[in-house]
């Protein structure tokens, strides 16, 4: 807005004026004094008391003319050095300011606010304020003027100017109405710099939410491809354990089959013979039968192992242990593997009886695997079950010389594996660990013990 100091120095003047004439008394005291300074007495030669007042009076007004003559000699240099200073503030203001009346024409302006227009300020007198904004902000300024001239108090706004160079300006424009409402001041601030900066941070921001879009898509895109490599690799881990599990099917029906297939055998010798007869048919039936549902079981026992539990049961683990050792027992036996079951009591487990069978046939035949590779003069893997501190502990050991120092930290990571390709995927003790601890809450550990490896399952 205007600054007011040339004002105040003007309404300075008019009220040393105006205290001039109601000091006239003073101002009459102190001409009497100068008078009798200068003359000593007040005309005594004149005779006549009129003659005498009258010469007084006029000496006394020559006085105080002076006086009122000093006076505002100096109060008009201290009004032209407030009037230039006010004029040097106003025309080189950082600010430009205008004065148009309520159509939007242009009656004053400074010079910063032609300097910042980039136009003559004899051009800018009698133009429309709102010619020089941009096409599409003429309608906001034509609202903001009329708000203006509505409201009588302060209205602001920023609007882009089209300069002669076609260089855009954005401009902040503040604005107050005079009383009778017929012209405003305005004051404009270019904040162009400010708006290129936030137009900048703006696209910066949007490109760096693009960036973040694309991310979070590439990082579901990857998720889903570790996802599906996961699903492939406990795919092929399962289908590694279900190759190993009808390898062993194969090892537990060879011997009976071998010996079904004696018995159908010596039907056809023993016929006609004296020996043949209902009692032999029967006895051969018999144990022919006892082999057929020995193999039946082995069929169930394996079709029960990769069969998910669906709720939590409380189970003897030393139940399970039998009932998994046979599945590796055949393999174990053909690499001339010892296993020993050595149970403490009969520990009990709360949890999913054929995950507990799972992790407990991973752990084996990687110990089994372990012997293979290593071969030990007498391989033997021993099996423990005990409570300790109210949790059932089974422990695993082997004497294939342990798991190295500087792996034995990663035996449980996804995908980590000291076999080849084709023969691990490095899930299946990942999945034993997930299976004991966040299914059933216990843990799954590995450590070096005498001259092997020892895995140990709490629950």
């Amino acid at each position: 807005m205007y600054l007011n100091m040339g004002q105040e120095s003007i309404s300075m003047g008019i009220s040393k004026e105006n205290s001039l004439s109601a000091a006239a008394t003073e101002l009459r005291y102190r001409a009497e004094e100068q008078l009798r300074a200068e003359k000593g007495e007040l005309h005594p030669s004149l005779t006549g008391e009129a003659a005498k007042r009258l010469v007084q009076e006029l000496e006394l007004h020559q006085i105080e003319l002076e006086m009122q003559n000093a006076e505002l000699h100096q109060t008009r240099n201290e009004m032209e050095m407030a009037l230039e200073m006010c004029t040097d503030l106003y025309e080189f203001s950082p600010a430009g300011y205008f004065t148009i009346d309520r159509n939007g024409t242009i009656r004053a302006a400074n010079l910063s606010g032609a300097t910042l227009l980039g136009i003559e300020r004899s051009l800018l007198l009698g133009r429309h304020f709102g010619s020089l904004i941009a096409y599409e902000a003429r309608q906001l300024f034509a609202d903001f003027l009329g708000k203006l001239c509505l409201s009588q108090g302060n209205e602001s706004c920023e609007l882009e100017i089209t300069r002669v160079e076609n260089s855009p300006l954005f401009l902040y424009i503040e604005a107050a109405a005079f009383e009778s409402g017929e012209e405003c001041r305005i004051t404009v601030i270019d904040i162009t710099e400010r708006r290129r900066a936030e137009d900048a941070l703006a696209e910066k921001r949007r490109e760096l939410e693009e960036i973040n879009s694309s991310l979070e898509l590439r990082i579901a895109q990857a998720l889903e491809e570790l996802r599906q490599k996961d699903q492939i690799l406990i795919l092929r881990d399962r289908q590694a354990l279900m190759g190993e599990m009808i390898n062993n099917i194969a090892h537990q029906w060879r011997q009976p089959l071998n010996a079904l297939g004696l018995m159908i055998q010596q039907l056809p010798i023993y016929y006609g013979s004296a020996e043949f007869n209902r009692e032999f048919l029967e006895e051969n039936t018999g144990k022919s039968m006892d082999l057929i549902m020995h193999m039946s079981r082995t069929i169930d026992d394996f079709r029960n192992f990769f069969r998910s539990d669906k709720q939590a049961v409380t189970f003897s683990a030393n139940q399970v242990i039998a009932r998994t050792l046979p599945l590796i027992e055949m393999s174990s036996q053909e690499q001339q593997i010892k296993i020993t079951l050595d149970p403490e009591g009969d520990p009990i487990v709360n949890g999913y009886p054929n995950e507990y069978a799972q992790v407990l046939l991973n752990i084996l035949m990687n110990a089994r695997d372990a012997l293979v590779e290593q071969k030990p003069g007498d391989a033997l893997i021993s099996i423990r079950t005990f409570v300790e501190e109210g949790k059932t502990v089974v422990t695993v050991s082997d004497n294939a010389g342990g798991i190295a120092d500087d792996i034995i930290d990663k035996i449980f990571d996804p995908y980590f594996t000291t076999k080849g390709p084709d023969k691990g995927t490095g899930i299946g003790l990942f999945m034993s660990r997930n299976i004991i601890e966040k299914s059933m809450g216990g843990r799954l550990t590995a450590q070096n013990s005498g001259n092997g490896a020892e895995f140990r399952i709490e629950v």
